[in-house]
């Protein structure tokens, strides 16, 4: 599935962005994100960080575990 946000507009005070998110070419949902939002919570630390390796892989193309071993060792992750 691919994903695409565009930003409609940030806040004057730089407390949220809107944006539209665009799922496989079609508009699927308009949001806003507040600053808080950018936050992992310590609960959150394990699912955030299994959907940062998948998305990691998706996007690197490996299919062989060996090498995506390799490629997520060579990583530095941001939360």
């Amino acid at each position: 599935m691919d994903i695409t946000v565009k930003i409609e507009s940030v806040c004057p005070s730089g407390g949220h962005i809107n944006i539209t998110v665009t799922k496989n070419g079609t508009v699927s949902k308009k949001m806003t994100l507040h600053k808080s939002d950018f936050l992992i919570e310590p609960e959150e630390y394990e699912e955030a960080l299994a959907i940062l390796i998948r998305s990691f892989v998706k996007k690197s193309g490996l299919t062989k575990m060996a090498d995506i071993k390799t490629a997520i060792e060579g990583e530095v992750f941001k939360l």
